[in-house]
């Protein structure tokens, strides 16, 4: 049995309570949060009856095997030292930290004290992604030269007047993918759009690795939810929808003449549909946690994945204020 606990219960800590009450071999242990009425909400929701509005005296009274951390990124220092000089693992959410110095502490400290810090970058675990890396290493998308993501949705009300803009709370998801799949993103250029002191919208031009090239748009300004990504090799192009978990591949139908090794030839061609086992990506990320917290592995995502992709979100943001490209 695994002994966990979560400290945060906004609406990110209030998911991880649900999944982790119903997953085996794990007991949720407890709670905590500054807020006495989200803690008893949460606590009666999912039946946790140790519920503590100090997380000091949580990692003092339980034994804990490990502990989510979703909080805002302002206190994720502080919490996550607090948790891991009490020797407990941490999954925290993301982003790692909205200050570059600060994300290399929590980094070294958790290297120092040898716990587990997995830093919960959700699409990492969305089977389409999955499936997508998979398809990618086998050399089935041919070498990439394009893409296109698009994360959009309205306004956050739990974000409203925060220092936590559109960049920080979801392109470093986007940012992270992007990396991920199709290698370093090298060069940012992008136009913002604010409200207030908080960014509302931004759209992002790339430069991947050598010769690649990518655009991103995120929005908190669109009536709809939509969260896609568009591949472009050599070979055809990957399609994929995060919410749905469907996944296509445009097939190039001129794959064996000579001219296809040539950017640009994707047709309207042969559509596959590439079947995907649906799954819940927090639950998947749940579960890599526990494994390894079980087994001693390292995660999917490395902290210092999650500090890149800060480091380019932030890189964004000086991109339009300077209205120049910037080198990362």
């Amino acid at each position: 049995m695994v002994n966990l606990a979560v400290i945060g219960v906004g609406v990110m800590g209030t998911h991880h309570a649900r999944v982790l009450s119903n997953m085996e071999n794990v007991s949720l242990v407890a709670i905590s949060d500054v807020d006495e009425t989200k803690l008893d909400a949460v606590g009666n929701q999912f039946n946790i009856a140790k519920r503590y509005k100090d997380h000091g005296e949580m990692l003092k009274n339980e034994k804990l095997d490990g502990v989510v951390v979703a909080v805002q990124p302002l206190h994720h220092k502080k919490i996550v030292f607090d948790c891991i000089d009490a020797g407990v693992n941490v999954l925290l959410e993301k982003p790692i930290s909205h200050d570059l110095e600060e994300a290399q502490e929590i980094i070294e400290k958790a290297k120092e004290k040898n716990v587990v810090l997995l830093v919960g970058h959700i699409e990492r675990f969305n089977p389409v992604v999955t499936k997508m890396k998979e398809f990618i290493d086998a050399g089935n998308l041919g070498d990439i030269y394009l893409v296109n993501s698009v994360r959009i949705g309205p306004f956050p009300k739990r974000l409203y007047g925060l220092q936590e803009g559109v960049l920080i709370d979801i392109s470093v998801h986007d940012i992270d993918i992007i990396r991920y799949l199709a290698g370093e993103i090298t060069q940012v250029y992008s136009q913002l759009l604010f409200s207030g002191n908080q960014e509302i919208y931004a759209k992002s031009v790339f430069k991947i690795g050598e010769n690649a090239r990518g655009s991103s748009e995120f929005s908190w300004i669109s009536p709809k939810r939509l969260r896609e990504i568009e591949i472009y090799g050599l070979k055809g192009m990957l399609k994929a929808d995060y919410f749905a978990q469907e996944l296509t591949f445009h097939e190039n139908n001129d794959a064996e003449v000579e001219r296809s090794l040539e950017k640009g030839t994707i047709s309207a061609g042969k559509i596959v549909q590439i079947p995907i086992v649906k799954q819940e990506p927090l639950r998947v990320e749940l579960s890599h946690f526990i494994d390894c917290i079980k087994n001693n592995k390292k995660p999917l995502i490395s902290p210092e994945d999650a500090k890149r992709a800060v480091e380019i979100s932030l890189a964004i943001m000086k991109s339009n204020k300077e209205n120049n490209p910037v080198n990362v």
